[in-house]
Formats: structure tokens, sequence, C-alpha cells
């Protein structure tokens, strides 16, 4: 087939609710005009997040769109094996400079951090599929070949481990000429090396973000205090900053999760659940007991039908990732004021807020709302958040740590400077893994320079 051109096979990605699933959204790969159902099946099985199907979809598209251009490449014996390498590459180099890129795929190059993600959710998917069909004999050029049938094919043919994809290889053109010989798929290692800040939020400007940041300008002169700020978003701000929350976490919140520390009157004890997992305690309407359940169960049988912000999508959606929880009959987890005086702000300023502020919304659980009366996504927040910025004269920009996620790290630097030990770091920021918060953990530059540039070492120094 050299010098043939093939056609094409376009695919795109839809979100569409899975009625499998309670209705709860799900990506759909079309392929063509067809719906690809295996990949649908696997999502069903795994039960994994929005996001982490975007990225399956994502690749096995691009995988399929690749086999109709470039799969009757390596139909011979001698090139079955290279033909993974092959994929790797054109995915993290890009195909413009591909024999003028006759194949119409105009791949960008990818970061190396990116490709591997997506290859590694290749191969998961491809071994899934290996071991619930069984392998295949067809020849994957065959025209009544399924795709299925030619990703099983092609894995069978190209064994490797994803750690095999991405190793020993110096640049593109050396992995060109080993590619003719190897059979392991190799990639170029990023041998350099950052040095990464941290991005935390600067201190100078915590109070000006709170103050000026998130005041009302319509109400700038109020003397109420409900009417001149916006409390809602410093609630969310104050538990972000000094409760090491993610951005999204605190959107979780409902009006039932916030209470007075029995230790401390004056201090506000929070408890984040579970947005679907976590428990909630209500009252039987026939009955008039006290019974527990989940919240997912609650938010459908007593709040319309509504679904937890996590599966929701647009500007209602607020993700949640996976917590260390501290309180194991609730599915919940506590927030660690890192400055107690934080916690007994939050509680004066919540009563403020729960009074004044929050719209009476039958069936409407959550803390956070909006104007419409409808829970706050984390959308919302960050375009507020980012106004805040901008108001007091900053820019939103991740690398200056002026970002919502700049709070959380801003925290992490706190308890650096507290001397805290990781296993306490953990707990604190309700990470999974204690190595995980070395991240938000990271010194400064100028911490660096300062500790490494207070040693005396020469003492005489020549006039010049």
């Amino acid at each position: 087939m050299v010098g043939e051109v093939l056609s094409l096979i376009y695919t795109e990605s839809v979100i569409v609710k899975d009625r499998i699933r309670s209705c709860n959204p799900t990506m759909l790969l079309i392929v063509g005009s067809e719906p690809y159902e295996k990949l649908l099946e696997f999502f069903r099985e795994k039960c994994f997040s929005l996001s982490s199907e975007r990225i399956y979809v994502q690749v096995v598209g691009k995988f399929i769109e690749w086999l109709s251009v470039r799969g009757s490449e390596f139909t011979e014996l001698s090139k079955r094996t290279l033909l993974f390498t092959a994929f790797t590459h054109d995915l993290r180099f890009g195909t413009y400079l591909l024999e003028n890129e006759v194949h119409q795929l105009c791949w960008k190059p990818k970061k190396d951090t990116n490709c591997k993600r997506l290859i590694k959710a290749l191969v998961y998917f491809s071994d899934w599929l290996s071991l619930r069909y069984g392998s295949t004999m067809i020849n994957p050029i065959h025209q009544n070949a399924s795709y299925t049938d030619q990703i099983i094919f092609w894995r069978a043919w190209n064994k490797q481990k994803v750690t095999s994809l991405f190793a020993h290889i110096k640049d593109r053109d050396k992995s060109r000429d080993k590619s003719k010989q190897a059979r392991r798929n190799n990639l170029t290692t990023n041998r350099i090396k950052y040095f990464e800040e941290t991005k935390a939020f600067p201190t100078e400007y915590i109070d000006q973000l709170l103050w000026k940041g998130f005041i009302n300008p319509k109400f700038k002169n109020d003397s109420r205090i409900w009417k001149k700020y916006n409390l809602r978003d410093i609630l969310i701000t104050l538990l972000c900053l000094y409760g090491a929350c993610r951005a999204s976490e605190p959107l979780h919140l409902w009006t039932d999760d916030v209470y007075v520390d029995p230790d401390d009157s004056s201090l506000a004890l929070v408890l984040i659940h579970h947005p679907s997992d976590g428990s909630i305690n209500y009252q039987d309407p026939l009955t008039g007991t006290y019974k527990a359940t989940n919240r997912a169960d609650f938010l459908f049988r007593f709040c319309d039908g509504r679904r937890p912000l996590a599966y929701e999508t647009g500007r209602r959606h607020s993700g949640w990732k996976g917590c260390l929880l501290t309180h194991r009959n609730l599915n919940a987890f506590k927030v660690f004021w890192i400055d107690k005086e934080a916690g007994r702000l939050f509680l004066d300023l919540w009563r403020l807020y729960i009074l004044h502020v929050r719209p009476v919304t039958p069936h409407m659980p959550w803390a956070f709302m909006t104007k419409e009366m409808q829970p706050l996504g984390f959308e919302g927040f960050d375009d507020s958040f980012r106004s805040a910025v901008k108001r007091i004269g900053l820019k939103p920009i991740k690398s200056l740590g002026t970002t919502t996620h700049g709070l959380r790290h801003r925290y992490g630097q706190w308890l650096n400077e507290l001397n805290v030990c990781e296993k306490i770091g953990q707990v604190a920021m309700h990470h999974l893994n204690p190595t995980s918060q070395l991240i938000y953990r990271q010194l400064e530059l100028s911490e660096v320079a300062e500790t490494v540039g207070n040693f005396s070492l020469i003492k005489n120094i020549p006039e010049f």
C-alpha cells in the first residue's frame, strides 16, 4: 500500500446521560457516525470520574483515527511489533513533519507528561478488551474487522508495559533508527529538571484580597457587613487559605455541616462530607423518627431528584478528589484551622451569611448558592476569585500563586514555617499519601538564597 493515502476516519466526543447509571453524565466516543459501545461498557464497569473518561475518549479516538490511515503500514509480521512505537511517537512529537502530513491527522506535539497519561489509558483499555473479549486472529485491515478487534489484535503484538514505552531514548532521530530493530516502544525522556518553586498566594496581599477584593462595589459604603462584602466567597476563601481545602471542596458543604466547636465555643467546627457517600441524618416524614442515609440518596428522594455536584456538568459541577477522611462514620474530613482566629472569623461571618445572605431555598441543602438560587459550582467561584484578585491590582496567574489553588499552597508554606512533621501535614491537608503534600511544601527561591548566602568563607579579598 505504499503511496496510497487512506481515508481518515474522524472521531468526536460528546457528554450524554447514561440511564444505566442513574442518568449520570458520561463521555461517549462517536466513530464516524456510530457510538463506540465497548468504551461505554468499559466506563460503566470502572465508574471513572468524567475528567478521567475524557482522557480515555481522547486517546482511543486518536488511536482509531491513526489506525485508519497508518495501520496498514504494519501488517507485515516484521513490523507488527512497531505499531505502538509509531503511534506513541506521532502522539508525542506531532505529525506535521511526517511526509508533509499526507495523512491529514494534523497533530501538534504533546508534553511528555500528557503523552504518558494518554498511552497509559490506551494500554489499560486495550488490556481490558483483551481480557473481556479474548484474542482475535482477524486481519486488522480486513474490511469487516471491528475497531475492538483491531485494538485487541495490535495489543497482542505490542505487549510492552507503559514504563517500557517511554524509556532510554536520547532523541527522536535515534529513536527512529532503533525502532526498526527494537520491539519495545520507547520515547524520549525529558532530562531537563526544573526547580518547582511554590505557587502560594502572597501573604502581603491576603488582607487586601479579603477586605478589598471581595467588596461589593454597589454597597462599599454600607455599614452592614453582609451588604458591604461578598461573604459567600470570603467564607470559601477562608476554608481554602486557612483550612487547606481545594477550591472545589467547600462547594459540597451543606448548611448543617458547620458546628460550634465543643472545645471552644468561639470556633467553627467544619466537616466536609463526600458529595455522594457522606452521611446525613433526616427525620422520616411518615414516622417522625430520625434516620441516616447517604447524600446521593437524600438528594434524590427529598430534593426533587437532584444529584451531587460532582456528577453535574457545566457551571454547576464541582469536582472531588480522593481525600483522607477523618470521620469514618460520616464519610467526612475535618477542617484543621492553621490559625484559630480564622476559625473564629469564619464562625462570625457564617452566622451573618446564613441569617442575611443565603436565600431560603426549599430542597436545596448546599450552603453556597448563586443569586439564581442554584448551588454554586467551581467555575462560578473561580470567576469571582479572579475578579477579586484583579480588584486589588494583581493578575490571576498560577505561577504567581494568585489563583484559587494558590490558597492551599500558602497553607503548605505555613506548615513549613511551623516545622510541622510529614504525618501531621498529611492529615491537616487530608492527603491519602504523605508524599502528596510535598508539592505544596516546596521551598521558595528566597528561602534558598537566604539560607546558603549566610556563610562567610572568603577571608581576604585583595584590593583592585
